[in-house]
């Protein structure tokens, strides 16, 4: 889930560098336009809808207090950051009355623009998981409300009925909850009927052509779906399949017919079951909260901050450690499930052969709050070190990759603007990262490069100095023979005596 960002001023430096820094840093934006004026930025905001917008207060034409008051009297919901100076600053205030979000005093900082953009995010977040979370009860409410012939606000109903024109009715049905060699009580039908609602959704999201199919949890062991033309035989066979590995309960499906209206959902589940039964409300409900608790996880995770993403699972399990032991198991379950979600769909590159967590196991053994809140812990922990784990593969590819152009360009001039350039991170972070990984600052590094290369000159050629100070990257002889003697303790007239 990342936010698309406009920026806006009249200085192509300063768009330029808030570009590369937004490029390089995960702050959870992508630049997905520039505008030099506030008229021009109106012009693109159409074309290219974003969610925030960086603007310069002053600027020709049409400034950034004015292109707020735009968006403010458009009835726009785009969050505004404005850029300003010391001396504007009490005319930029102006724009609180139009809504910004926040002001950046020029020259920016990158540790401030860094958390200002963060904060950005966490509204940006916040405001699209609201918007997912109502999207899906609407969806829930309203066929409910179909199906059970109950009130429904009409702009919805009307909003549904286009939506699932021409999708086919499916029901799906478990054929009996205590097979032979399970154990199954009936106190674990609720947390398997949990599972089933999670591997026919998880099976949903994987599959582009299934995306926009919708489920209902109509009672226990029973599951109705309205699934778009195309998908429904590879969809029905997976889910089948799946429910019959991971939880050893078989499954049929039986067709409804093709809704062209959705008032003929009622008369088609009827037909389906024979008499309309009490509806199911709670399976439905969990699949939410998995829902919020996985795009809470997500947004941590696409800008790197791991230890909020901890802090966060850790609440969850405390919470649910404090439950009744049949409740603490389907909140587990539901965060278990969310895990194995942004596993399969959002970081796909993560994914571990042996995190099958659409597979309720231990937890339907356990007999105590205790055994479930550390089996939780551990699959959290699982998680979080494979998410470390591949972050810091990142690291390390950015300092191998720097490493290596400094061999190759050390005879050049080889600043760390360069280098970072080079790996497309910013120098700042560069400098941090190269420290942190190696142990040695960054300008340490290339000059004792340097001096090693210049060992093999003195030891090997009758070059002068100034030839092996100008071959190894120094600026002229007089520097050469200083860092040398720095690094080794002679210099370089003593070096070559020795050798």
């Amino acid at each position: 889930m990342i936010g698309k960002l406009l920026i806006v001023d009249d200085e192509s430096w300063c768009r330029d560098g808030l570009m590369k820094l937004i490029g390089n840093e995960q702050l959870g934006w992508e630049v997905v336009g520039e505008a030099s004026d506030g008229e021009e930025a109106f012009a693109l905001i159409e074309t290219v809808s974003p969610d925030l917008i960086i603007t310069d207060i002053r600027m020709p034409v049409v400034d950034g207090l004015m292109l707020t008051e735009r968006l403010a009297k458009a009835g726009s919901d785009i969050m505004v950051i404005i850029l300003t100076g010391y001396r504007d600053f009490e005319y930029a205030q102006l724009a609180l009355r139009y809504g910004v979000m926040e002001f950046l005093l020029k020259p920016m900082s990158i540790p401030d623009t860094c958390r200002i953009l963060r904060t950005a995010y966490e509204r940006f977040r916040q405001k699209q998981l609201e918007k997912k979370l109502r999207l899906r009860e609407k969806q829930l409410n309203t066929l409910r409300a179909a199906l059970f012939r109950l009130p429904c606000d009409k702009q919805d109903w009307d909003e549904m009925s286009g939506l699932l024109r021409g999708y086919e009715l499916w029901l799906l049905q478990v054929e009996s909850f205590f097979p032979e060699g399970r154990n199954y009580l009936e106190k674990d039908v609720k947390l398997l009927h949990y599972a089933i609602s999670n591997i026919a959704g998880e099976l949903l999201q994987v599959q582009d052509q299934a995306r926009n199919s919708v489920f209902l949890s109509v009672s226990s062991g029973e599951c109705i779906f309205l699934l778009a033309p195309g998908v429904v035989e590879p969809y029905c066979a997976s889910v089948a399949e799946n429910v019959n590995a991971l939880l050893h309960l078989k499954t049929g499906w039986s067709f409804g017919g093709t809704m062209d209206e959705l008032e003929l959902l009622a008369d088609g589940y009827a037909g389906l079951r024979g008499t309309a039964q009490t509806q199911n409300l709670q399976g439905d409900h969990d699949a939410v909260r998995s829902l919020a608790l996985r795009e809470s996880i997500l947004s941590e995770l696409i800008i790197g901050d791991v230890e909020e993403a901890r802090s966060k699972l850790t609440g969850f399990i405390h919470r649910a450690a404090g439950l009744p032991l049949q409740t603490c198991k389907i909140e587990i379950y539901a965060m278990v499930t969310a895990l194995s979600d942004l596993l399969a769909i959002d970081f796909k590159h993560l994914k571990a052969e042996d995190y099958d967590d659409l597979h309720p196991g231990d937890l339907l053994l356990f007999t105590e709050n205790k055994q479930i809140t550390e089996w939780a812990g551990h699959k959290a922990e699982t998680f979080l070190r494979l998410f470390e784990g591949w972050l810091q593969e990142k690291r390390d590819n950015v300092v191998i990759r720097a490493k290596q152009y400094i061999e190759t360009h050390y005879r050049e001039h080889c600043s760390l603007q360069a280098v970072s350039a080079h790996v497309h991170v910013t120098p700042n972070y560069l400098s941090n990262l190269f420290k942190r990984e190696t142990g040695i600052a960054f300008s340490n590094y290339v000059s004792r490069l340097r001096v090693e290369k210049s060992k093999a000159l003195l030891a090997c050629t009758k070059m002068r100095m100034t030839e092996i100070a100008e071959q190894t990257g120094f600026d002229n002889a007089s520097y050469f023979t200083t860092v040398f003697k720095q690094f080794t303790g002679i210099s370089p007239s003593e070096y070559r005596k020795s050798q």
